[in-house]
């Protein structure tokens, strides 16, 4: 700023003295316009003026000696009376020839004068047209003089204007210079980072190529350790199968002793042994609409991602980011009462979600790194581990006849055979696979929920499959009881139910608040069919009425609600979260 306002300073004088110089040039310039047209003009008048006072003079003379000469006269005459003596014709003739010499030369004087009178008389009038014509030309230019100065000052104004432009193009300028230096540093750092960047990313290139044969020799190995501990799992079921042998063989061989038999009460068929209702006898209980925390506990160490319960209710497992699978006991005469049984180790990432087998004896769990596994209940090492898909696996459902259904990434579903560890058919989806459900009602059918907002319906036999589009991404898919219903869960906010017999959407279910926060967000019916629950990012559990619409929003999560299942009798939900809390509720 200092810089700039000492080259203001300097501007501003040099204009100062500028305006001066243009000052005096513009008066000589008038002077030249105003003076110089008529200087001959001016100088031939003085002449006249000269020659006027001249013959005036001459005139004056002329007159004065023609005074005389008739005093003169008179006196001659006035002497000749006094002394008797008339003038003589002579002199008398002397006299009038001077007088008429006078008169001619007085009338020659007047004459001239007359002449130099209208002469001065046509140069005065010429003289005043002119000096009219003067007047306007001088009216004319004050008038263009005001607009010189008008011009002059607008003039300095925009050449102070231009001054300071001219000082703000020289800052800018340097700025430029400046900035194109800095642009050339940074353009001298872009191709060195571009050369790094060269470098750097042939080497990533490298390492993915060796990350993949990497990827490769441990798929190969997973396969061979899967199979390495199938051929174990058989080894020692084979020596049960013996050792179990044995010792029929020597019971068998044993004396027997008579003990006499107790009565037993016979049960009836709906009812299990300790009382409670049989949910697999067929019995429909009222399921509870959950409002009330009935207990709560940390399942895992972080996120949780998958719950499920036992067809029987008898046990409840979780899986999370952990890589664990947890078993936890439920005490059907007090269900608020929950413990953990067993955790089953073999997984390589988090488990994305859980299957118990109808009679509670093996726990199915797909998971993040490629495979699914197969555990019993009470065992913690793994009996089977399916290998054979190229992503994620994100679903697994066991199918009848011992065979087992996932889905995965990779956008493929296989059907896998558990008696002779293998896959026996990949099917084709061309979308990432996010849940999949089937039942005895389906016969061979198996429902999918994909990624591109479809539900495709397989023939596992012949491999084809019919499509419904939604409008929202799905992340899972559960069955009625009655299994004539699909609920189905979306990344719309929306849960729907579609009609197995029509393959029609029949109701809609949505609420301020509800969003379904992840792709594997889980959805479940009750188990008498009246109610529908899903979770919230929120941290709400919303419960409807499938039959009215009416919701229930119980809140008591702080982390957004991912799953839930409900209890086989109805009396009891449980919901998860993404922070390693479950909570079991009740009405």
């Amino acid at each position: 700023p200092g810089l700039v306002r000492v080259k203001l300073d300097s501007i501003l004088e040099m204009s100062t003295l500028s305006w001066r110089q243009d000052l005096i040039g513009q008066l000589k310039a008038r002077n030249e316009r105003e003076h110089y047209p008529y200087r001959d003009l001016i100088i031939a008048y003085q002449k006249i003026l000269s020659q006027v006072d001249s013959l005036r003079r001459q005139n004056l003379s002329l007159e004065y000696r023609n005074s005389q000469l008739q005093e003169e006269v008179d006196q001659s005459w006035l002497k000749s009376a006094d002394s008797g003596t008339p003038a003589t014709n002579g002199d008398m003739a002397k006299a009038n020839k001077k007088i008429k010499d006078l008169e001619h030369r007085l009338s020659e004087k007047e004459s001239r004068v007359m002449e130099i009178t209208n002469e001065l008389m046509e140069s005065v009038k010429k003289n005043s047209n002119t000096m009219e014509k003067i007047n306007d030309l001088t009216k004319q230019l004050h008038v263009k003089e005001d607009q010189l100065k008008d011009s002059n000052v607008r003039l300095m104004e925009q050449q102070g204007d231009n001054d300071l432009l001219k000082a703000r193009n020289r800052s800018l300028q340097d700025s430029v210079k400046e900035v194109e230096r800095k642009h050339q540093v940074l353009k001298d750092e872009y191709d060195a980072l571009q050369m790094t960047f060269t470098s750097v990313e042939d080497k990533y290139n490298q390492l993915q190529h060796d990350n993949s044969q990497l990827r490769k020799r441990i798929m190969d190995m997973k396969v061979q350790q899967a199979d390495q501990l199938n051929e174990k799992n058989e080894a020692e079921r084979k020596a049960r199968d013996e050792k179990l042998k044995r010792e029929i063989h020597e019971a068998s061989s044993a004396k027997i002793t008579m003990v006499p038999k107790t009565p037993v009460k016979k049960k009836t068929n709906s009812m299990s042994d300790d009382g409670v209702p049989d949910v697999a006898a067929g019995v429909k209980l009222p399921s509870i609409c959950p409002t009330v925390v009935m207990t709560t506990l940390d399942a895992h160490e972080g996120e949780i991602s998958a719950c499920n319960f036992s067809r029987r209710g008898t046990y409840f497992a979780t899986g999370g980011s952990d890589k664990l699978v947890k078993i936890w006991s439920c005490d059907e005469s007090n269900l608020s009462k929950v413990t953990a049984k067993n955790t089953l180790l073999g997984s390589n990432a988090s488990i994305m979600s859980i299957e118990f087998d109808d009679l509670e004896k093996y726990v199915l769990a797909a998971s993040n790194d490629y495979a699914a596994r197969l555990w019993g209940v009470s065992e913690q090492k793994a009996r089977q581990t399916l290998t054979g898909h190229g992503n994620k696996v994100l679903c697994a459902k066991f199918l009848e006849d011992s065979k087992v259904v996932t889905g995965s990434h990779d956008r493929t579903l296989k059907i896998w055979d558990l008696r002779y560890k293998t896959c026996s058919k990949t099917l084709f989806a061309g979308s990432s696979c996010n849940d999949v459900v089937a039942g005895k009602g389906l016969g061979h059918v198996v429902i999918s929920g994909h990624f591109d907002k479809k539900i495709r319906f397989w023939d596992i036999q012949s491999g084809s499959a019919n499509e419904i589009t939604l409008a929202g991404r799905i992340t899972s898919l559960d069955l009625s009881p009655d299994q004539r219903l699909l609920l189905c869960c979306s990344r719309d906010d929306t849960l729907r139910l579609i009609d197995l017999r029509q393959n029609s959407i029949s109701a809609t279910f949505s609420a301020d608040g509800f969003k379904v926060n992840v792709d594997w967000s889980r959805a479940c019916f009750s188990p008498d069919g009246q109610y529908v629950a899903a979770g919230s990012s929120d941290g709400t559990l919303y419960v409807w009425e499938t039959i009215t619409g009416n919701v229930k929003n119980p809140k008591q999560h702080n982390y957004p609600v991912v799953a839930c299942a409900w209890h086989p009798k109805g009396q009891m939900v449980a919901s998860i979260e993404r922070n390693k809390k479950v909570i079991f509720w009740r009405r």
